[in-house]
C-alpha cells in the first residue's frame, strides 16, 4: 500500500510541476525528428533504407525515464549515421536494427534492446540494452540495487544460467566462474512479474560464433527482489 501511495504523490507531484512537458510528448517528438510514426502499441517504428545503408528501429514513448531512452536511442542512431559516411573494406551495405520491447511487473516497467549491426566487418554484432525503472519509489533499478544488500544473487541466478545455455546449445557451454560469477555480465535484463530475464551479447559469456543469448531465470529461484 505504501509503494502504492508513494507513486500517486509521485505522479501528481509531476503533473503541478509549471511547465513540465509530458515525457511521452517530448519522446513523440524524437520520433517525428527521426521521420517514425507511433503506432497503437505505443512504440515510434522508423524505416529507412539508402543505397548504402538500412536503418529500422522501434522504442517506447511512454518510458518513465524517457529521455534515458531518447539519449540512447539518438546517439545509437547518429553513431551509426557518421559510421555511413565512408565505404567499408567491404563495399557493402551497412545495417543497422533496433528493436524495443517493453516488460512490465506490478511495481517496474522495462524496456530491452536488440541491436544487430553490421558495419562490413567479417562478422555483425548483435548486442543488447536495457533500462528498468521502479515506478513507487521513482527511481531507475541496476543490477546493483536489485537485489538486497549482502543477498549474493550470482550464486542462484548463475547455475540456472549455465543449465539453460547448456539446454539451448545442446552441449556443455565454456563460461568461466569467473564470467559467470561478475555482476558486470548481468547489467542488462528486463524484470517480468515471473522472470528476470538476462539479455547477453555476442561473445559475451562465450566466444563470438554461440551468438547472443537471452535466459529467463525465475524469480521464485533467486533471492526477493528489491523492488
Amino acid at each position: 500500500m505504501m509503494r502504492t501511495v508513494r507513486a500517486a504523490a509521485l505522479a501528481t507531484a509531476l503533473l503541478l510541476v509549471p511547465g513540465l512537458i509530458p515525457a511521452t510528448a517530448l519522446a513523440a517528438d524524437v520520433c517525428s525528428d527521426f521521420g517514425g510514426t507511433v503506432e497503437q502499441d505505443g512504440l515510434c517504428r522508423l524505416r529507412e533504407e539508402k543505397p548504402n545503408y538500412t536503418l529500422a528501429m522501434s522504442f517506447p514513448v511512454d518510458f518513465p525515464d524517457q529521455g534515458a531512452v531518447d539519449d540512447f536511442v539518438t546517439q545509437t542512431r547518429t553513431g551509426f549515421l557518421n559510421e555511413t559516411k565512408t565505404p567499408n573494406f567491404a563495399n557493402v551495405p551497412y545495417a543497422l536494427e533496433m528493436q524495443g520491447m517493453p516488460w512490465a511487473s506490478d511495481s517496474t516497467r522495462s524496456v530491452s534492446f536488440e541491436i544487430y549491426e553490421n558495419l562490413g566487418g567479417a562478422h555483425p554484432n548483435t548486442w543488447y540494452k536495457t533500462f528498468n525503472y521502479d515506478t513507487a519509489d521513482g527511481r531507475a533499478i541496476t543490477f546493483d540495487n536489485l537485489f538486497a544488500p549482502g543477498a549474493n544473487p550470482l550464486n542462484a541466478i548463475f547455475p540456472i544460467v549455465q543449465r539453460k545455455l547448456e539446454a539451448e546449445m545442446g552441449m556443455p557451454t565454456p563460461v568461466s566462474d569467473g564470467d559467470g560469477m561478475d555482476p558486470s555480465h548481468y547489467r542488462n535484463f528486463a524484470i517480468t512479474p515471473v522472470d528476470v530475464v538476462f539479455f547477453f551479447d555476442r561473445g559475451e559469456l562465450m566466444a563470438g560464433a554461440a551468438g547472443a543469448h537471452t535466459v529467463y531465470v525465475p524469480r521464485n529461484a533467486i533471492p526477493p527482489l528489491a523492488v
